[in-house]
């Protein structure tokens, strides 16, 4: 895993924003932030990434949030079934030994 950044989601929304707005160009912000153009454009893909999520359908959230939810309750059940069993295969290897 990477390292924290230390920028503020706030700087990272404003240098995106003075490239969208043609205020700066990305060399310009790329020189003011000290970071690369690489870095720039994943600070650009995850903005991109966020407005489709903030712009997205209060039905398509609902869904994404319920299968979210489906998907937590399965992983919780498979977490308690396996808890289980380590426990039973816990005490059947103490009884063998």
């Amino acid at each position: 895993m990477g390292r924290r950044s230390p920028f503020t989601p706030a700087e990272k929304r404003d240098a995106v924003l003075a490239v969208l707005t043609k205020r700066k160009t990305i060399s310009e912000v790329c020189r003011d932030k000290g970071i690369s153009a690489q870095t720039f454009a994943r600070w650009r893909e995850q903005a991109m990434e966020g407005m489709v999520e903030a712009l997205a359908d209060k039905a398509d959230r609902n869904s994404r949030e319920a299968d979210l939810e489906r998907r937590l309750a399965e992983a919780e059940r498979t977490v308690g079934r396996l808890a289980l069993e380590n426990e039973l295969l816990g005490k059947a290897s103490r009884r063998l030994t």
